[in-house]
C-alpha cells in the first residue's frame, strides 16, 4: 500500500510539473474586433460604439467606408461562439486570449452591475474550458464604456478608481476559472496613437497628423493608467486565486536606418524610450524612462506638474510580460513627423505587409533583450501576426493559400523558440488572429486571421496558414526548426 501511495505521489508531482512547464499555444481576439452585439444585454456605449457610429458634435463617420463593430464576426452569439471553439480545439490552442467588454459589465462604466453581461462571460468562459482549452482575460483591449471616455477617459485622475473598481469586478466573478489575466493591451498605442488618432478625425484633420505635443499631452494619462495597472496587479495578488496577472505592450525594436548617421541613431534611441521603455520600466522596474521625461519637458509645461508624481509611482511586478510584436521600424530623424522621428513609413521589404518589415530576427533579438536588461521576466507572446492584403487573401474555390502569412507565422515561432532555448523566460505564444475581424480605423479591409471570415454570411474558412499553425503545434518544440 505505501508503495502505491509513494507511486501515486511521484505521478502527481510529475503531472504538476508537466503542467507548470507545457509550453502554451493559443490564438487571440479583443472583444471589440469580435463580438457585435454592441446593443445587446444591457450593455453601455463603448467610445469605440461611438467612434465608429456617430459622433456626438460632427456626426461623421469615423471610419473611411461606414463600417462598425456593430456585428463584426458575431463571437456574442453562444450558436456561433461554440463553433468557434471547436475550430480552435481543431486546431489544437490550449489557450485562447480574449478580452472583456467593460461597457457590457458596467453600463456607466462604474456603480451599477449589468448581470447579464457578466453572466455571459461565465457561459462564454465555462463554454472554452468543456472544449479543454484555458482563457487567458485581457481587462482592457482599448474600448473604454463611453459615460468614463466624456469624462477625460485615462486623462482624469480618476480613471485610476475607475479600473480598480471593474477590475475587482472581474477577479471576483471569474476567480480560479481564470489563471491568466492581462490588465491592459498595448497602451502604447491606445494613448500616442490611437487616441491622437481619433481626436485628429474628431477635430476634421488628418488621423495620423500627431505632433510632438500630441504625445507630451499624453504623459500624464499614461502616469494613471501605470498606477491603476500597479493597483490591480496587487489587488490581484491579495486574492489568492492562484493564477498570474501581467500587462501586454506592443514592443517594436528600433533601427537607425543610416547606422553611420547620429541624429538617425538618436532618433532611434528616443523612439526606444518612448514607445517601448517608456510602459516597460514601470511594469519592471517601477520607474518612467529619464530620457523621455527630459523630453517630453521640452513640450509641454504641464510636465514640470507631473513628474513629482513619477517618482512615488506605485509598483507591483507584473508576473509576465505580454509581447506584441509585430516588426521592427527603421527610424530617421526628420522634423517632420511628431518628436522628429519618422519610424513608420521606412519600410525597405519588397512585399511588405500592412503593419511593417518582415525581420524574425528582431523578435529574438526582443526576447533576450527583456532577458539580459530587464533580469529575465516570464514572457508570453501574446499577440504575433501579419496581413499582406489581396496578394495574399485570394479566396479562390473556397481555399486562401495565404503563403505570405503561413511562411511568417513559421519563421517568427522559429526565432522565439530559439530565444527560449538560449534562456529567455518564454512560456507562450498567441498568435494573431484566430478570424479576420473589425481592424479599428482599418474597418474590414485588413485580415489578419488564419480564418477566413465571409463577413456577409459570417462562413469560417481555415486558411493554409491554420494548417501550418496546426502542424507546429502538434510537433514538440525541441524538434521545431
Amino acid at each position: 500500500m505505501k508503495k502505491l501511495i509513494l507511486v501515486a505521489l511521484l505521478l502527481s508531482t510529475i503531472s504538476i510539473f508537466a503542467q507548470k512547464n507545457k509550453f502554451i499555444w493559443g490564438v487571440a481576439s479583443a472583444s471589440y474586433q469580435v463580438e457585435g452585439a454592441y446593443k445587446a444585454d444591457g450593455k453601455g456605449e463603448s467610445n469605440w460604439d461611438v467612434y465608429t457610429n456617430t459622433y456626438e458634435i460632427t456626426k461623421k463617420t469615423f471610419t473611411k467606408t461606414n463600417q462598425t463593430g456593430n456585428v463584426s464576426v458575431n463571437q456574442y452569439d453562444r450558436k456561433q461562439y461554440l463553433k468557434d471553439f471547436a475550430l480552435m480545439k481543431k486546431l489544437g490552442v490550449t489557450h485562447y486570449r480574449f478580452s472583456l467588454s467593460w461597457a457590457r459589465m458596467l453600463p456607466d462604466g462604474v456603480g451599477k452591475i449589468n448581470q447579464k453581461g457578466v453572466a455571459h462571460y461565465q457561459q462564454f468562459i465555462d463554454d472554452l474550458l468543456s472544449f479543454s482549452i484555458e482563457p487567458c482575460i485581457t481587462l482592457y483591449h482599448w474600448d473604454l464604456p463611453q459615460k468614463l471616455q466624456v469624462k477625460g477617459g485615462w486623462n482624469n485622475p480618476k480613471s485610476v478608481d475607475w479600473y480598480v473598481e471593474y477590475s475587482n469586478l472581474v477577479f471576483k466573478s471569474f476567480g480560479k476559472k481564470v489563471k491568466y489575466y492581462i490588465t491592459f493591451n498595448e497602451p502604447n498605442i491606445d494613448l500616442f496613437l490611437i487616441t491622437t488618432a481619433v481626436n485628429n478625425v474628431l477635430a476634421g484633420k488628418n488621423a495620423f497628423a500627431t505632433t510632438t505635443q500630441d504625445f507630451a499631452n499624453q504623459a500624464p494619462a499614461s502616469y494613471n493608467l501605470c498606477v491603476a495597472n500597479a493597483l490591480a496587479t496587487n489587488n490581484y495578488h491579495l486574492l489568492k486565486l492562484g493564477g498570474q496577472i501581467g500587462i501586454t505592450l506592443n514592443l517594436i525594436p528600433t533601427i537607425p536606418k543610416d547606422a553611420n548617421n547620429p541624429k538617425d541613431v538618436a532618433a532611434a534611441e528616443l523612439q526606444d524610450g518612448i514607445h517601448n521603455r517608456w510602459f516597460l520600466d514601470p511594469a519592471l522596474k517601477g520607474t518612467f524612462p529619464a530620457d523621455v521625461l527630459e523630453h517630453y519637458k521640452k513640450s509641454n509645461v504641464n510636465i514640470a506638474a507631473f513628474e513629482p508624481t513619477v517618482k512615488n509611482l506605485p509598483y507591483w511586478k507584473s508576473d509576465f510580460i505580454g509581447v506584441n510584436f509585430y516588426s521592427p521600424a527603421y527610424v530617421t530623424y526628420d522634423d517632420n513627423f511628431p518628436n522628429s522621428i519618422n519610424w513608420q513609413t521606412n519600410n525597405p521589404d519588397t512585399i511588405p505587409m500592412f503593419n511593417g518589415v518582415v525581420k524574425p530576427a528582431y523578435l529574438y533579438k526582443l526576447l533576450m533583450r527583456l532577458k539580459n536588461d530587464y533580469n529575465n521576466p516570464s514572457i508570453l507572446i501574446t499577440e504575433n501576426g501579419a496581413g499582406f492584403g489581396d496578394r495574399d487573401e485570394k479566396f479562390i474555390n473556397g481555399v486562401v493559400n495565404d503563403s505570405l502569412r503561413t511562411d511568417y507565422v513559421k519563421r517568427h515561432i522559429s526565432a522565439a523558440l530559439q530565444a527560449k532555448k538560449d534562456g529567455a523566460r518564454l512560456e507562450g505564444y498567441f498568435l494573431w488572429s484566430i478570424l479576420d475581424n473589425f481592424e479599428w480605423i482599418f474597418g474590414y479591409d485588413r485580415r489578419f486571421g488564419i480564418v477566413y471570415v465571409d463577413f456577409e454570411t459570417q462562413k469560417r474558412t481555415p486558411k493554409k496558414s491554420f494548417y501550418e499553425y496546426q502542424k507546429i503545434i502538434k510537433t514538440p518544440i525541441s524538434l521545431i526548426k
